[in-house]
């Protein structure tokens, strides 16, 4: 609920309250005002019938003997009222003077009725109402109801007797009747309410012209927070908004506010940056942590593989010596080959210490080496596969010396990874091509295939560490090509097409020397 229906609810209520109070106020005066009006009258009509009787007895008693005694007496006034037939005319008139007289009844000590206003009522027994006086004494909202709902009969009654006895020869009764004196409270019980109604209206309308002024200012706080809610607090909100009436009190908070939004925008500025930046590095220690993982694993997977591979590997070099032991001195082309198996074993070998080492600083062995030379040599090791696979091999280079430093086994180790990769690329045979070329202090090597290419979706994720498309491929080998081409300052990439094939292309720094 809004604190502007609050505030109209609340003076509603207080202005509802005070006209109850107002309207209860009044209708007590009236109540009571009536009351007595009816009371008084009805003892005053009361006293004139007495005094009316006592009047007529007077004047019929000289046309009369005597009475000799009290009871003679008695005997006479009673034939007197009951004869009396211009007495009933004159109760008659006086009852109808007042709006609020029912009847008025004349009774003797036996309690029959000698004359009234009623013709019906002569000689029947009066009847006994309550007593005007005594409903009179009683609150004012129990005789406000009594008037509207029950409507009682109430009666005054006035004495009348003879000397100096306490004893009434007649019993004077006035009847009062609720009918009328409702009659005459009702149209200001109606007016009343109307005037009640209507300030209550007349409060409410004010009120709530009343506060839409007040709680302008507040409405524009209220759309200030907003705003400020909103992100579009700014330059424009400066709190040099023009002056529209609005209490320096409100115009304070306004302005403050203001400056609260400019602070809060700068703070959610900052805090989204620097939810950015953590979610960058959050992102940056997962792939490390994902990397930490993957070496983990291949520290225990190499560990495996040196026990495995390495004690194979020295025995097949220590026969290959004996070999040569052996055939003495062989020709030229059956040493040749002995030296290219010596090399490889000693090259394998390498790759399993650089299984071992790839979780951990590796150390390079540089020397002067010339990449012509060394991918020369990977070329002629990988042809006779690559024929059997139906596989044509082209090999290029400068005829200038591709003089570099580094290490010639973990070169070798990257260019024959991505060589065989290229053969792999192309179960259906195709064309490899192995180009050496130097341009300035820059030395390129390029592989290139005529495979079905990378996928593009794929391209980004070639270099990871265990990623591979082929079926029992280890997803090491351009990862440590990766490694080695980093270890040399040189750079690696590679372009691809969908069914034209792929190129990776190796940069190295040439004739530069590392500390």
């Amino acid at each position: 609920m809004s604190l502007r229906v609050r505030l109209v609810l609340l003076i509603l209520v207080v202005v509802a309250l005070a006209a109850v109070a107002l309207s209860a106020v009044e209708l007590e005066t009236l109540v009571n005002l009536l009351t007595s009006d009816a009371i008084q009258y009805s003892y005053l009509t009361g006293q004139q019938v007495s005094a009316l009787l006592l009047d007529h007895i007077e004047l019929y008693s000289d046309s009369n003997p005597t009475p000799q005694s009290v009871q003679e007496i008695k005997d006479l006034w009673n034939q007197i009222v009951s004869d009396d037939v211009q007495l009933r005319g004159l109760l008659v008139k006086m009852m109808a003077s007042s709006s609020s007289l029912g009847e008025i009844n004349v009774a003797g000590e036996t309690g029959i009725i000698l004359a009234s206003s009623n013709d019906k009522r002569v000689g029947t027994p009066m009847k006994k109402y309550q007593s005007f006086e005594t409903w009179g004494q009683t609150p004012w909202y129990r005789r406000t109801l009594d008037l509207l709902k029950r409507r009682p009969d109430w009666e005054v009654s006035v004495g009348l007797g003879v000397g100096d006895t306490n004893k009434s020869i007649f019993t004077i009764q006035v009847v009062t009747s609720s009918l009328f004196l409702r009659d005459a409270l009702q149209p200001q019980i109606v007016r009343l309410a109307l005037v009640s109604i209507g300030a209550i209206g007349l409060s409410l309308l004010l009120t709530m012209l009343a506060t839409t002024w007040a709680l302008r200012p507040v409405k524009r706080i209220e759309e200030s927070i907003d705003r400020i809610a909103q992100g579009r607090v700014g330059a424009e909100d400066d709190g040099s908004a023009p002056d529209d009436g609005m209490a320096k009190e409100f115009r304070a908070v306004e302005s403050k506010l203001n400056l609260l939004g400019q602070q809060y925008r700068g703070a959610r500025e900052d805090a989204t940056e620097l939810r950015h930046n953590v979610a960058q590095l959050l992102e940056r220690m997962a792939s490390q942590l994902d990397v930490a993982t993957r070496l983990a694993a291949i520290s225990r997977l190499t560990g495996g593989v040196a026990h495995e591979i390495k004690n194979p590997l020295n025995a097949i070099g220590l026969r290959l010596e004996l070999l040569r032991a052996r055939l003495g001195e062989p020709d030229h082309e059956l040493s040749g080959e002995i030296d290219i198996l010596s090399k490889e074993v000693l090259r394998l070998d390498r790759v399993v210490k650089t299984f071992l080492d790839f979780s951990r600083p590796l150390d390079v062995h540089l020397q002067d080496l010339d990449l012509d030379i060394l991918a020369r040599e990977v070329t002629e090791f990988i042809t006779p596969q690559a024929r059997l696979a139906g596989i044509d091999v082209d090999f290029s280079a400068p005829s200038e010396p591709a003089a570099m430093h580094g290490d010639s086994d973990l070169l070798k180790q990257a260019v024959l990874n991505l060589v065989t990769n290229a053969i792999d690329a192309m179960p259906k045979g195709g064309r490899l091509q192995v180009r050496v070329d130097q341009s300035g202090d820059k030395l390129t090597l390029e592989v290139s295939d005529t495979g079905s290419g990378i996928p593009p979706e794929l391209r980004d994720k070639v270099f990871q560490l265990y990623f591979t498309t082929k079926t029992g491929g280890t997803g090491i080998g351009l990862a440590m090509a990766y490694r080695a081409v980093q270890l040399h300052n040189g750079t690696i990439g590679f372009k691809s097409e969908a069914g034209s094939g792929t190129t990776f292309r190796l940069e190295f720094p040439a004739n530069v020397r590392h500390a």
